[in-house]
């Protein structure tokens, strides 16, 4: 029976492989997988890198940003900008146009009212408006920019302009180099934070896994220093960079036979395998995009990029006096801001903004992530290499490359909580506290990310706590302090900014808006559940619903077998419900755990339904729906998928749980005892690998 279901998801995992690789190379209906085709996406990169000029470069990513780039070059820092037609619930929909503007024309003050700051209401902006171009002027205001009928632009008569002319930081070979690095750098420091709060396990990890876990914990460590250096008052540039490297080449000095036999195997071994050398062309794209390509994700624009550039232009109380500013309120200020800090700590690296360089971050977690599923799965003896197949297909799936290439959350967010939960499920195996530990502060790292991550978070945590097999006893609790006191370190200066700054933002209230209206809440929550629990399985055609009168009603199309599967990610949560199946009956001795998955998972959804039906009271069910679509709620559920993926991926095919019963405490995943932690004999604080 093992085998069988074992054989069973081997010939899925090639078959979803195939069907994803061939797929994303020729298929190149971007409507349909909402990205483009590898192949059409290689095309694009080599047209932008054609561009020399920074306005003919952005022209192509989008006009908007040439448009707002132009102004940018031209104007004046002191220039006054009004934006007109803005007002009202009608003209919700050009709100781009302001954040646009906002984030390239920083600091300058960008208007659309006359007798208050602009701040993004349910109902869009509020306030007076202008009645001629000549009140605009008269008020001290030197650009017009007129929304009426497209976009129109109008100078104020004596405003003194530049010439738009291409800065000197564009295709800068540097920043690239500084930019691929620096993230490389954070993960090899991150390792004498892995040894240090979590001694016993680093022994035992493998150096992939290791090396992802340093990873997750540096970037929560330069998100920390970086902000904390900031809010001190001290603009900080390149030393971050600095003490990131040199903690890095310490690692590396200390263990260089360990990474120099590790590396030469590694690649001999990538060599032999077509399916690493297929996934290596994948990531080539990956990393080539991550130089190339400037800004592609309009969240990135009005929030994500522009706390960045806040952080990297200003320190101490004007970072306060910034997030504090109504008008930016469309940037979810009090939203935790490890992602800014990341990049803000490029821009610092670099000395200078450049948005053609801030995807470095979201690439290294793609291939550290893939690399340490691998790396715990590398000892597969399947008939086939299933383990590889399916990793292969999760770099390759549309939803994949869609994040990999935004500068946003949701990768660092699939990173966070794909490792956590790995670790968290390896605890429930191994009875290691010390994994316990590790999963829990991923997750942590997810909760700084995200708001969404302190959601996940607290479900772990309270499904840890509910089932007795899951719960955790109070032998090995010795760690737990090391883990609250590196949590409060780094969280910290978000802590502070958090307490000094108001919330702006009327989605921020969404637990409000519950107690106030429970029987709304509750009435649209399962419907909305059935909603985004669809959406995991079917097209978004055939998934579909409208909220007219209140109620919801089914207007679904079926477009044939295209219809059963999620085209994003090609299906991919039909493949983790066929592995969690398998599971179930290949190890009974573990359905305690999978019981633990399978609740977690749920939860986690049933939770982010919760948030969106809170929202039914202050707007409407037809605009609530707009926010469970496709590539909105993706973002909220890609991360659990992915986990999902990777965790039943190792549970059933690494040959460390090939022993049918769950080991004792104190046990590692072969049945042997735990070995003491031996310090390594060259004396490094980092352990050595041996072959």
């Amino acid at each position: 029976m093992k085998s069988r279901w074992l054989a069973l998801v081997s010939v899925i995992a090639v078959i979803f492989c195939y069907v994803a690789v061939v797929s994303q190379f020729y298929d190149n209906n971007s409507d349909k997988y909402r990205v483009f085709s590898i192949t059409a996406f290689g095309f694009k990169q080599q047209q932008l890198v054609q561009r020399t000029n920074i306005l003919d470069f952005d022209s192509l990513m989008d006009p908007s940003e040439a448009m707002c780039r132009r102004l940018d070059l031209m104007l004046p820092k002191d220039a006054r900008v009004f934006v007109n037609d803005m007002l009202g619930p009608t003209n919700r929909g050009k709100v781009l146009t302001y954040h646009y503007l906002t984030y390239y024309l920083f600091p300058r003050e960008i208007a659309v009212s006359m007798d208050q700051p602009g701040r993004v209401t349910k109902n869009g902006f509020m306030g007076q408006p202008a009645g001629s171009d000549q009140e605009i002027l008269t008020n001290g205001f030197n650009v017009i920019v007129d929304t009426k009928s497209g976009v129109s632009i109008k100078f104020q008569n004596n405003l003194v302009l530049n010439q738009a002319t291409t800065p000197d930081w564009f295709r800068n070979p540097k920043d690239c180099v500084i930019a691929f690095a620096f993230p490389l750098l954070t993960a090899l420091a991150g390792l004498w934070l892995v040894v240090v709060l979590f001694p016993g396990l680093s022994e035992r990890m493998g150096p992939l896994e290791k090396l992802a876990c340093g990873f997750g914990l540096g970037m929560m460590a330069v998100a920390a220093l970086t902000l904390g250096v900031k809010l001190c008052g001290f603009q900080g540039y390149r030393w971050v960079f600095v003490a990131t490297g040199a903690g890095a080449l310490l690692v590396v000095w200390n263990n260089r036979r360990a990474f120099w036999m590790g590396t030469k195997a590694g690649l001999l071994q990538a060599v032999q395998s077509p399916v690493v050398l297929t996934g290596g062309l994948v990531f080539f794209l990956v990393f080539w995009a991550a130089g190339v390509w400037g800004l592609t994700e309009s969240d990135a624009v009005c929030a994500w990029m522009l706390k960045a550039k806040i952080f990297h232009l200003c320190t101490g109380g004007d970072i306060v006096r910034w997030f504090s500013e109504p008008r930016l309120a469309h940037a979810h200020m009090d939203y935790p801001t490890l992602v800014p800090a990341l990049h803000a700590a490029t821009y610092d690296s670099l000395g200078h903004l450049n948005e053609c360089v801030t995807k470095f971050w979201p690439a290294w977690t793609l291939l550290l992530l893939l690399g340490a599923v691998a790396s715990l799965n590398r000892g597969c003896k399947g008939w086939v290499a299933a383990p590889q197949f399916l990793l292969l297909a999760l770099a390759v799936i549309p939803a994949t490359r869609l994040y990999s290439i935004s500068e946003g959350g949701t990768m660092p967010m699939a990173f966070f909580t794909a490792l956590g939960f790995l670790q968290c499920a390896l605890w429930q195996v191994e009875k290691d506290h010390g994994r316990l530990w590790l999963g829990l502060t991923l997750f942590f790292g997810a909760a700084m990310a995200k708001f969404e991550g302190f959601i996940i978070l607290a479900v772990v945590v309270s499904w840890i706590l509910l089932m007795p097999s899951a719960r955790p006893s109070w032998k090995g609790w010795t760690g737990l302090v090391r883990m609250l006191a590196f949590w409060l370190v780094a969280a910290l200066p978000f802590i502070w900014l958090r307490a000094r700054i108001p919330v702006l933002h009327y989605e921020s209230g969404w637990a409000g808006y519950a107690l106030r209206n429970p029987w709304t809440t509750v009435s649209h929550w399962p419907g909305i559940l059935m909603m985004i629990l669809s959406r995991w399985f079917f097209s978004h055609d055939f998934a579909a619903w409208n909220g007219e009168s209140g109620y919801l009603h089914y207007v679904g199309k079926w477009q044939g077998f295209s219809s059963l599967y999620n085209h994003p990610t090609l299906g991919l949560a039909w493949v983790n419900v066929l592995m969690t199946v398998a599971l179930w009956y290949t190890m009974p001795a573990r359905r305690k755990l999978i019981l633990w998955m399978v609740a977690v998972i749920f939860s986690m959804t049933a939770a982010f339904s919760l948030v969106f039906a809170s929202f039914v009271s202050i707007t409407n069910l037809a605009q609530v729906i707009e926010y469970t679509e496709e590539i909105t709620a993706a973002r909220y559920l890609f991360p659990m998928l992915i986990a999902w993926s990777v965790t039943s991926l190792t549970l059933l095919f690494a040959s460390q749980f090939a022993e049918s019963t769950v080991p004792e405490a104190g046990t590692t995943l072969t049945g042997k005892a735990n070995p003491a932690p031996v310090r390594p004999k060259n004396k490094s604080s980092l352990p050595v690998a041996k072959k």
